[in-house]
């Protein structure tokens, strides 16, 4: 399997085919590793295939999200709450009977104070976290399972980045780890590219993230997960830290 070289030449983007270089292996020999050299954050915008548009179109069946009665309760130490307690654990109820439903394409927006359990029911419903939770969530008619984990995205309230990387460079190395094997590089470059113009960051494309303003970064945050086209998205407080211009 080869490796593609992203470069700059005469100010055009390119991608050099590099079959003259040995593949690399892991120090276990298990695992090739798939070298990518970028400079100055360059990829090719090119047009997405016919065939890898239909792969990226199935990454993202319809899905309706049903929860009914679901509970999350854990185990706290009791001299964190009581000092003088003779017991070892107190449980504590996060959630408790919360039922609903997300239809494919619905919004939905959990208000509430901090504290009442919004991260945790959003933890719960994509699979993160899982212990102590009894309930049922289905994913149309199934329950969730590893092979339901690509068809789920989920955004974090922190921005969690390589900074110096550019916001192209950051996206198009998640591109090349999370897309399909099966699915071209060529057309892991286009994903990048068209979000790239759907979260409109095309003009710090080649700025690195450190030095993009707090809404620039968190759309970067989105895409990242954007990229594989999700059935369902999460996102954890996504407006936190901006100004109503950035977070509308």
């Amino acid at each position: 399997m080869t490796s593609p070289k992203l470069n700059s030449r005469d100010n055009s983007s390119y991608i050099e085919s590099m079959d003259d270089i040995p593949i690399q292996y892991t120090p276990s020999g298990q695992h090739k590793m798939h070298i990518v050299e970028m400079r100055d954050g360059d990829t090719l915008q090119t047009q997405m295939s016919i065939e890898g548009a239909k792969t990226i179109a199935a990454l993202s069946p319809r899905i309706t999200v049903t929860y009914h009665n679901v509970t999350k309760v854990i185990n706290v130490p009791a001299k964190m709450i009581d000092p003088s307690s003779k017991e070892r654990f107190i449980q504590r109820t996060l959630l408790d009977s919360i039922s609903g439903q997300i239809h494919p394409q619905q919004v939905v927006a959990l208000m509430g104070p901090s504290g009442c359990g919004k991260t945790t029911l959003l933890n719960t419903l994509a699979g993160r976290a899982m212990n102590g939770v009894s309930g049922d969530i289905w994913f149309n008619n199934q329950r969730y399972d590893k092979g339901m984990k690509r068809k789920l995205a989920y955004v974090l309230q922190q921005d969690l980045f390589f900074e110096p990387l550019t916001v192209k460079q950051q996206l198009t190395y998640t591109a090349l780890l999370r897309l399909p094997n099966h699915l071209s590089r060529k057309d892991k470059l286009a994903q990048v590219e068209q979000i790239i113009d759907q979260l409109r960051i095309r003009k710090c494309a080649n700025t690195p993230i450190m030095l993009v303003s707090g809404g620039e970064k968190k759309r970067v945050n989105i895409g990242t997960e954007l990229l594989t086209n999700p059935s369902v998205i999460f996102l954890d407080e996504p407006t936190s830290g901006l100004d109503s211009t950035s977070a509308v």
